[in-house]
């Protein structure tokens, strides 16, 4: 019966071990919104028109955006504020193109061309149709290298129609970082201790059995 046990105690420390890495990919990031937006062609001149999302980051944490628009005739501009300013500057009524915006790297994609796999910094990106953004934030950079600044802050979108249209459509994923890590390291580290109480069990088990002590 001990026998039993302990393979199955063994098993399932291996699980734990193999199983630490799987949870780390799956909890690396966290989806916090993923839509499709339709605002008004007023947004570029009227701030509260605009999309605001607001989001936290922890000491540390990021965020990392995709922006894009599918739609002819549509432009729009994606900024990244901290929350405090956002409610100053609509309450003060500004205008968006006024608005400034914290810094962030990015990478863009062109639907049909080769992805741009050099990152640049920027406080703002606009796009038109079948544009496309790749966006990191944590804060603010330094020689293209976020920097972890904690606290509250806002998506800021807003855009224009060339085409005489009434609206603006664009989409966003945003997706933040996860307990991917915390998650993987503390089962391969449960995995590997019980691993190795087992075989100390069994050690000073077969010690004992056998008469030959611990010494």
């Amino acid at each position: 019966m001990k026998k039993i046990i302990i393979k199955i105690l063994v098993l399932i420390s291996i699980f734990l071990i193999f199983l630490g890495p799987v949870f780390g990919v799956f909890l690396d990031k966290i989806t916090i919104l993923d839509q499709s937006f339709v605002i008004s062609a007023t947004s570029n001149t009227d701030i509260e028109n605009a999309t605001a999302y607001d989001f936290t980051l922890s000491k540390g944490q990021k965020i990392s955006i995709e922006f894009s628009v599918n739609t002819e005739n549509v432009s729009a501009t994606l900024k990244i504020l901290r929350k405090a300013y956002y409610i100053e500057e609509n309450e003060s009524s500004s205008l968006p193109n006024n608005v400034l915006g914290e810094n962030f790297i990015y990478s863009k994609f062109t639907y049909g061309d080769n992805p741009d796999l050099q990152v640049s910094t920027a406080t703002s990106r606009n796009i038109d149709a079948d544009g496309y953004y790749y966006i990191e934030f944590a804060g603010n950079i330094a020689s293209n290298k976020l920097i972890s600044i904690p606290g509250d802050y806002v998506v800021f979108v807003y855009g224009s129609n060339s085409g005489g249209g009434p609206n603006v459509y664009f989409d966003l994923l945003i997706k933040t970082d996860g307990s991917g890590d915390i998650v993987e390291t503390w089962l391969i580290l449960i995995g590997v201790g019980a691993l190795l109480a087992i075989m100390l069990l069994v050690t000073v088990g077969y010690l004992k059995k056998t008469g030959r002590g611990l010494l």
